[in-house]
């Protein structure tokens, strides 16, 4: 498939639901998206997740697009996308703040170290080393028969394996098969943004573009403020798994997830933004993994609000 055709059908599929659900047309939006790309350097994906189509030039102005995030992450050193990027040196530069065991290739990679692991924790996670959203993450029991297999999977494959993380009564309330996390987006070491991420349907991600759902938070109280939302235009006042409701719930520990955020930052001080995705449970909060260039388009759905011009103050200041 050329380029043009894959540009179309990403089209048709971002724009189902103005085309389909509300009536527009879709050479008019064609032509409307040409305009708004060429003065706002938005994408497809923007474009339709923040309806630029039923918003004027000056609405649209209030979104950072996916061309804004990229000028803002290239302010980040190659330093620090190495150490988001690569899943067993982040952990092993955040290891005060993990609440959980690993093995990777590049650091504890022995057969040894490998095995006293399997030991430990025969029910584990294994991913990817440098794949992000959610992507090839599984789950994984590792048996006398197998402990083999799958050490030549982390070997060859370029896996990593942590330990199954138990999250706090209050977060699996949300969904239980999933470990919800908070993902907190920091610029020049200040929090300036976070929504609530959850996963549906029995999956053990709690990724949108895997399928889960995302709130708003307030990064004062730590009160979701939004109903749910995901990336096909769907909107939860109740979880659809476990119908707990959604706006108003509280993250627990809030107090202590922020201040975990605003310690670890301080480790890569270089770093202009980072997404953090954190965990809580009983223990604390725990790091699940940081990103150097991270996604925001689910920080501007959730609520359908802007926020180019909080970043870019921030960045500023």
């Amino acid at each position: 498939m050329g380029k043009v055709q894959r540009l179309l059908a990403r089209f048709d599929e971002m724009g189902r639901y103005p085309i389909q659900e509300l009536g527009y047309s879709r050479l008019k939006l064609m032509i409307d998206y040409a305009g708004a790309f060429l003065v706002h350097r938005c994408t497809i994906a923007d474009y339709f997740l923040y309806h630029f189509y039923e918003r004027n030039r000056a609405g649209r102005r209030e979104f950072a697009t996916l061309y804004d995030m990229r000028d803002i992450h290239r302010k980040n050193p190659q330093t620090a996308f190495a150490d988001f990027e690569e899943k067993d040196r982040f952990l092993e530069r955040f290891g005060d703040y993990l609440h959980r065991d690993w093995i990777g290739r590049v650091y504890r990679n022995t057969r040894e170290e490998f095995d006293a692991f399997a030991d430990a924790h025969p029910n584990c996670i294994i991913k990817p080393r440098t794949e992000s959203g959610g992507e090839g993450v599984e789950l994984c029991t590792i048996t006398p028969e197998n402990r083999d297999q799958v050490w030549e999977r982390l070997v060859k494959e370029d896996r990593i394996a942590e330990s199954l993380l138990v999250q706090c009564p209050e977060m699996a309330r949300l969904h239980p098969s999933s470990v919800n996390t908070v993902r907190m987006l920091t610029i020049k070491g200040k929090l300036v943004s976070a929504v609530l991420r959850m996963g549906v349907g029995g999956g053990f991600v709690d990724n949108g573009c895997s399928g889960g759902i995302f709130a708003g938070l307030d990064i004062d109280t730590g009160i979701v403020t939004t109903k749910g939302a995901d990336l096909m235009e769907h909107r939860f006042l109740l979880h659809p798994t476990t119908g707990v409701t959604i706006p108003g719930f509280q993250v627990p520990q809030w107090d202590k997830v922020c201040e975990t955020v605003t310690q670890a930052v301080k480790l890569i001080p270089n770093a202009v933004i980072v997404g953090w995705d954190v965990a809580i449970t009983d223990e604390g909060p725990a790091l699940i993994e940081g990103n150097a260039y991270p996604s925001v388009q689910i920080m501007q759905t959730a609520g359908m609000e802007g926020m180019k011009r909080l970043w870019k103050s921030a960045l500023e200041g």
